[in-house]
């Protein structure tokens, strides 16, 4: 895949690079942030990352005690606070991926910038239609090296001294720098950018700010075997997927027998007639050994136990599901939901439905409740 990379610096620069040609495919400038809908069309066949002026992201650390890495969000900003002429709130933080409090003879590098402007430059991606999963500071297109690099980008030196230790400063320059200028070493400048090394970066891209997750595709590498439970696991999904969207939407009665029978048909494409879905999904679970038997009183296979949790669904529109599993009667969900109490009515309506409900890991991170629940059919007295 192509890789298309814009530096929102003024004026704004763009180059396509197409990696297994090692080649520009195209560059060129904009004005203003306005201007980046002219990339729109290009961006949709490419992977993009996005370079922010190192003027305005300030690349410091934070010397923290040992602890968990689940308090960084917490413990940086207070750490830093007495540091930075803005309040805090007004402040975005950001740290590498694998970062963790490991004492204070092992700061963690943080690199701040204004909420306010990346809020600005994401507006105007999306107002472009441009999806962007990673956005860098400028500095950190630079290779880290033992003297140290500069590159000449416009009127702007971008200074990369260390790996976690960079700036960026419009000329004339109030000093000399004393960095190895590897501005020769590329006819176009931005052509840094593609061979950055990203796992020597920060990328800007998390918190309040990360990107909306995508939704991810079911494949064949699943945790259950023999490979007929993983089969049958992956159909479940998908009818559990059906479930779901008609709980939310509210969807008409019809629409969503005709979308059921078209997904049956997808997975056992030799059907020649359906009569009743549900039973003969059972039928055809029983075949490959991943659904119990005719059910009896207290069991349940995975179908039923998702449409007795519909009163559930409809209580929490906000929850996002993430994945499903299904096994020995027990049918597991990991869900996503912005406060812990609409996982907790979640939960109470599901008990109400006459189901067993057993709470998992749940954690909250940036503002995000992350939980896993396991789902059973009730027991009988008796």
């Amino acid at each position: 895949m192509e890789q298309l990379h814009i530096h929102l610096g003024q004026p704004l620069r763009w180059l396509m690079w197409h990696p297994a040609h090692a080649e520009v495919t195209a560059s060129g400038e904009l004005a203003e942030l306005a201007d980046l809908a002219q990339l729109g069309e290009k961006a949709h066949r490419c992977q993009v990352t996005v370079w922010l002026p190192g003027q305005e992201v300030v690349l410091t650390e934070a010397k923290l005690p040992a602890g968990s890495a689940r308090l960084l969000p917490q413990l940086i900003p207070n750490a830093l606070e007495d540091e930075l002429a803005s309040e805090i709130e007004a402040l975005h933080f950001a740290w590498p991926a694998n970062a963790k409090p490991a004492g204070v003879e092992q700061p963690i590098p943080v690199a701040i910038v204004s909420r306010e402007r990346m809020q600005t430059w994401l507006d105007a991606l999306q107002a472009a239609g441009i999806e962007c999963d990673e956005m860098y500071a400028d500095y950190f297109m630079l290779p880290v090296t033992e003297n140290g690099a500069q590159l000449q980008l416009g009127n702007t030196h971008i200074v990369r001294e260390a790996q976690w230790r960079g700036f960026s400063i419009e000329q004339p320059l109030p000093f000399r720098l004393e960095q190895t200028d590897i501005s020769a070493h590329f006819e176009l400048p931005l052509l840094a950018a593609t061979q950055a090394d990203k796992a020597l970066a920060i990328n800007l891209r998390q918190g309040d700010f990360r990107a909306a997750r995508k939704r991810r595709q079911m494949s064949g590498s699943l945790p259950w075997r023999p490979l007929a439970v993983a089969a049958a696991a992956a159909l479940v999904m998908v009818f559990a997927q059906q479930w779901v969207t008609y709980s939310k939407l509210g969807g008409e009665v019809d629409a969503l027998q005709a979308a059921i029978e078209s997904t049956y048909r997808d997975a056992f494409p030799n059907t020649t007639r359906i009569v009743n879905v549900r039973s003969q999904l059972r039928q055809q679970l029983e075949t490959v050994g991943a659904a119990s038997t005719a059910p009896t009183t207290g069991t349940a296979n995975g179908v039923q136990l998702f449409a007795q949790l519909e009163p559930a669904f409809r209580a929490t529109p906000d929850m996002q599901l993430e994945w499903v599993r299904y096994n020995s009667g027990t049918l597991s969900l990991q869900m996503r939901v912005s406060e812990f109490e609409a996982l907790q009515q979640f939960q109470q309506v599901a008990s109400n439905s006459g189901l067993q409900v057993n709470q998992g890991q749940v954690t909250n991170q940036d503002g995000v409740v992350t939980g896993t629940i396991e789902v059973r059919a009730a027991q009988a007295e008796g």
